[in-house]
């Protein structure tokens, strides 16, 4: 009986010690899945941190332009804090509008900016929803020209100054008998018009301000505006064929509703409602 006993008192430690071992690795495994939880949360907040390379123009002052050794403008700082709201970084390179176009349209780089979503881009391009500025195209002719209150129809049989690449509107892109005089740039666009290469000169208002009082001698007082083509909303454009554009304009819809709503979009354009020539 004696050595009975024993050997269920030996039985039981054992058990007991087995009962403990079991319940030490079991509380490790917990702790070891937590810490991994932990850290899988941490790695899954730096990923959702991208970063991404656009395009923008490199002379359309004061909404994107290389000037001081940077790309700068509205729409670069629009940009860049709608991307900055949804946690998104931003790289800008800059390239004259028709090869920042070509590029994205061929797939090789993701966006370029800025551009009206008109029939024509949007057959290449890919868009989001939210502009991400307004602009006024401005119908221009010499300061003695009578004329007033022109419209795209007005434009018809007329000899009109248009930039390279540039669209601007469908009422104007669509219709064959305007007799258009293309320019490289709007700089050259307006020189043609005061040199008589056209009757009207077509570029967005404020683009004609800081020329006009940038090159005051060439402008000021011997140009005039004497009609519109519309407000135009303005986007970014990005590629078809990259496979990521669709997420990045989603984003970039977001971010662009976050900082209209939070003010930043308000004090960007208080910023650049006189921009230094």
């Amino acid at each position: 009986m004696m050595i009975t006993f024993r050997f269920d008192l030996n039985l039981s430690k054992c058990i007991l010690v087995l009962s403990g071992l079991l319940f030490f690795f079991a509380s490790s495994l917990t702790i070891n899945s937590i810490a991994l939880a932990d850290d899988s949360s941490r790695i899954g907040t730096a990923a959702d941190t991208s970063t991404i390379v656009l395009i923008g123009e490199d002379e359309w002052y004061p909404y994107s332009a290389y000037k001081d050794g940077k790309l700068q403008g509205l729409a670069v700082d629009v940009i860049e804090a709608a991307y900055a709201a949804v946690n998104v970084k931003v790289q800008f390179k800059t390239a004259p509008y028709v090869r920042c176009m070509m590029l994205v349209e061929s797939g090789q780089e993701l966006g370029c900016f800025d551009s009206l979503k008109d029939s024509k881009l949007i057959r290449t391009h890919l868009f989001h929803n939210e502009p991400i500025f307004k602009a006024e195209i401005g119908i221009y002719a010499k300061s003695d020209s009578k004329e007033d209150n022109l419209k795209p129809a007005d434009l018809k049989g007329k000899h009109v100054g248009v930039t390279h690449g540039y669209t601007y509107s469908d009422a104007v892109d669509g219709d064959q008998l305007i007799l258009r005089e293309v320019a490289p740039t709007d700089l050259s666009n307006l020189r043609k018009l005061l040199l008589n290469r056209s009757e009207y000169s077509l570029v967005y208002t404020r683009v004609v301000d800081y020329l006009v009082n940038k090159y005051p001698s060439e402008f000021k007082d011997k140009i005039r505006r004497v009609g519109s083509l519309n407000q135009s909303d303005l986007y970014l454009s990005f590629s078809k064929y990259r496979p990521e554009a669709k997420k990045f304009a989603n984003l970039l819809d977001i971010g662009l509703r976050k900082i209209k709503k939070n003010g930043v979009y308000a004090q960007i354009e208080q910023k650049w409602r006189t921009p230094a020539p």
